[in-house]
């Protein structure tokens, strides 16, 4: 396996304030900028921030469930803030 190309303080600090400022796509966009970069975690979690992947649909759909069971229906936006959170 390649090893991940390392990510600088400053670009870090950009990423952050991109997620803070933005919204769920601006998530994504720092997970590609990662999966890029040979971090692959950050694929799966693309998925999850986008809803756009099965894997990430999968995620969810598996979050939402062990809510229920735990007597907690997840409205849109709290669902929406564990996306941006990452």
């Amino acid at each position: 396996m390649l090893e991940a190309k390392k990510v600088s303080r400053s670009e870090i600090q950009a990423w952050r304030k991109q997620i803070e400022n933005g919204d769920l796509s601006d998530v994504g966009e720092v997970y590609q900028q990662l999966a890029k970069r040979g971090y692959h975690y950050a694929s799966w979690a693309y998925g999850v921030a986008s809803a756009d992947t099965i894997t990430g649909n999968g995620a969810l759909e598996f979050m939402k469930a062990v809510a229920n069971e735990h007597n907690h229906i997840l409205t849109a936006d709290e669902t929406n803030m564990i996306r941006c959170a990452g």
